[in-house]
C-alpha cells in the first residue's frame, strides 16, 4: 500500500503510459479544437446534456480521489474526457492478435497515430468507412446501471439502453457484431463481446489493491447511483478516434 505521511501532501497526479490505437466512440458534444483536431476535452458545465457526466464527476469527487489514490493507488480519469467506446480497434494492448499479413500495416498504423486519420491509410481508412459511423441519427440514450472493477484493472460505470431507445439500442448491438466479425476475419483484431457500454472513471495502477478495492464496491456503487439518479446521455452518432494514452483522444473535425 502507498502511505503518505506528510500531512501536507494530499496526493499525486498520475502519468498516463502511452497507449496508441484506433477507436469508435460515440461523439460527445463540444469536443476542443487543437490544431487540425477535435480533441475530447468537455467543459461539462457549458453543456445541459452532460447531466450523466456531471453526477459521474459530482460522485468522484465524494469518494475523494486523492483518498483513493492513496488507499488503492486508483487513478482517477479526468472528467473532461469521460465517454462511451462503441468498437475498440487496433491499439498497443491487441496488435498481437493480427494476422500475419496485417501485422506489419497494423505496427507502422501505430506508430503513425495521430497522422493515420489524416491521410489516406488501409486499416483506418477501412474502419472509417464503417456502418457503425456511416450511421448517423441513432439517438441512443443511457442510464448508469453499476458499478464494477474489470479485470482488476479499471473502475466502470456500466450503462444501460434508456426505455425509449432499447430497440435502437438492439439494432446497433446487431450492427457492431456484424462489423466487429467482418472486421476480425478480414485483420484478425476483434473487440469484446458482447457488448457492455460503460463510462471508465479510472484504472488502478496495482491488481493486487484493486482485489482489496472490491470490498468497498457496494458502498461506491450506492454513492454512484445516487448521484446520477434521472441523469441520462443521448447520442445521434459515432467516429473515428485516436488515442495516445487514456486521456488523449482526437478525430478529425468532419467535412
Amino acid at each position: 500500500m502507498l502511505t503518505i505521511a506528510n500531512p501536507k501532501i494530499a496526493g499525486f497526479a498520475p502519468r498516463w503510459a502511452t497507449y496508441r490505437g484506433l477507436t469508435i466512440l460515440f461523439d460527445n458534444i463540444g469536443l476542443r479544437r487543437d490544431g487540425p483536431w477535435l480533441r475530447l476535452d468537455c467543459a461539462l458545465d457549458a453543456i445541459p446534456e452532460y447531466t450523466l457526466y456531471r453526477g459521474l464527476r459530482a460522485a468522484m469527487c465524494a469518494l475523494d480521489t486523492d483518498l483513493l489514490l492513496r488507499r488503492y493507488l486508483f487513478c482517477a480519469l479526468p472528467p473532461a474526457t469521460y465517454h462511451v467506446t462503441l468498437w475498440d480497434g487496433p491499439n498497443d494492448g491487441n496488435v498481437e492478435q493480427a494476422l500475419p499479413h496485417a501485422r506489419q500495416r497494423i505496427d507502422e498504423l501505430l506508430l503513425d497515430i495521430p497522422g493515420a486519420l489524416s491521410h489516406g491509410n488501409l486499416i483506418s481508412g477501412t474502419i472509417a468507412g464503417s456502418p457503425l459511423i456511416r450511421r448517423r441519427g441513432w439517438q441512443v440514450g443511457f442510464v448508469v446501471n453499476r458499478l464494477v472493477i474489470v479485470e482488476q484493472a479499471a473502475l466502470v460505470a456500466l450503462l444501460a439502453p434508456t426505455p425509449a431507445t432499447r430497440e435502437a439500442f438492439a439494432m446497433l448491438v446487431e450492427l457492431r457484431s456484424a462489423w466487429n466479425a467482418t472486421f476480425r476475419h478480414r485483420f484478425g483484431i476483434a473487440a469484446y463481446e458482447p457488448y457492455a457500454p460503460h463510462v471508465t472513471l479510472g484504472y488502478f495502477a496495482d491488481p493486487a489493491l484493486a482485489a482489496e478495492a472490491e470490498a468497498e464496491l457496494a458502498g461506491w456503487e450506492e454513492l454512484v447511483l445516487r448521484y446520477t439518479t434521472g441523469t441520462t446521455i443521448t447520442f445521434s452518432s459515432a467516429s473515428l478516434y485516436g488515442m495516445l494514452d487514456m486521456v488523449t483522444f482526437f478525430r478529425t473535425a468532419r467535412s
